[in-house]
C-alpha cells in the first residue's frame, strides 16, 4: 500500500526461523515475485527511462561484490540487518545538494552491493525517485521494478555460489503465493486507504523487530 516497509518487515521476521545463510537468498526469491506482481498490476505507471542506467550499475556492483561474498560469514547477517534497519529508521537522511551525473548507475551499483549483505534496501530507491517528483503510483511501481532486477541478480549469484534453493522449495512457494495475494490486496487498497501516521507505526515496528533480531542472534 505504501511502497516501503514490506521487504524490511519480512527480513526482520526471518531470523530465528531460518539459518543465517538462508535468510537473504530466500528473502530475494520472495521479494522478486512480490515486487514483480506489484509492478505488473500497475505497469502503466513504470518509468522505463531509468532502467538501463540502473542495470549497468547493478551488474557493476555484482562484479565487485562476488569475491567478498565467498568469504563473508552469513551467521552474523541478522545483526548486520538489524543495524541497517535501525539506521534507516532513526538515522539522518542522506541529503545530496546536486544530482551527480549517472545517478541511476551509482544507485544501481550501491543498491546491489548493499542488498547482497543486508537484503532489504527498497527505501534507497524511493528516496532517489522521490526527488524526481513522481506520483505515488509511479514511485511504488518504479521502485518495484528496480527491486525485481536487484533480487533476480542476487538469486543468480547465490545459486552460482552453491546455495540450495531446493531445500526450501515448500516454504518459498507458500511465501511467494502469499506475497502475490498481498500485492493484489495492496494495489486495490492503495487508492482507497485513508491518510494515517503509518511512518511512526513502521518506525516502532521496525525497532522492535531489529532488537529481536539482535537478541535471537546473540543468544
Amino acid at each position: 500500500m505504501i511502497g516501503i516497509g514490506g521487504g524490511s518487515l519480512l527480513i526482520a521476521s526471518m531470523p530465528g526461523f531460518l539459518p543465517g545463510a538462508a535468510i537473504i537468498p530466500i528473502h530475494a526469491v520472495v521479494q522478486l515475485f512480490s515486487n514483480l506482481s506489484r509492478a505488473l498490476f500497475a505497469y502503466r505507471h513504470i518509468r522505463w527511462d531509468y532502467l538501463t542506467s540502473f542495470i549497468v550499475g547493478s551488474v557493476s556492483g555484482i562484479m565487485i561484490s562476488v569475491p567478498f561474498i565467498k568469504e563473508f560469514n552469513f551467521d552474523h547477517v541478522p545483526i548486520l540487518i538489524a543495524c541497517y534497519i535501525l539506521y534507516i529508521t532513526w538515522g539522518p537522511k542522506l541529503e545530496i545538494a546536486e544530482r551527480p551525473k549517472g545517478e541511476f548507475v551509482i544507485f544501481g551499483f550501491v543498491q546491489t552491493i548493499l542488498s547482497l549483505f543486508v537484503g532489504a534496501i527498497g527505501p534507497l530507491g524511493q528516496s532517489l525517485l522521490l526527488r524526481k517528483g513522481l506520483n505515488l503510483h509511479a514511485l511504488i511501481v518504479s521502485t518495484a521494478l528496480f527491486m525485481v532486477i536487484t533480487h533476480a541478480i542476487k538469486i543468480i549469484v547465490f545459486g552460482v555460489l552453491g546455495f540450495s534453493f531446493n531445500e526450501y522449495w515448500i516454504l518459498i512457494t507458500c511465501m511467494v503465493i502469499a506475497s502475490i495475494f498481498g500485492s493484489i490486496a495492496g494495489t486495490y487498497a492503495r487508492s482507497r486507504a485513508p491518510n494515517w501516521n503509518y511512518q511512526l507505526f513502521l518506525k516502532v515496528l521496525f525497532t522492535g523487530l531489529a532488537i529481536r533480531m539482535i537478541l535471537v542472534t546473540v543468544n
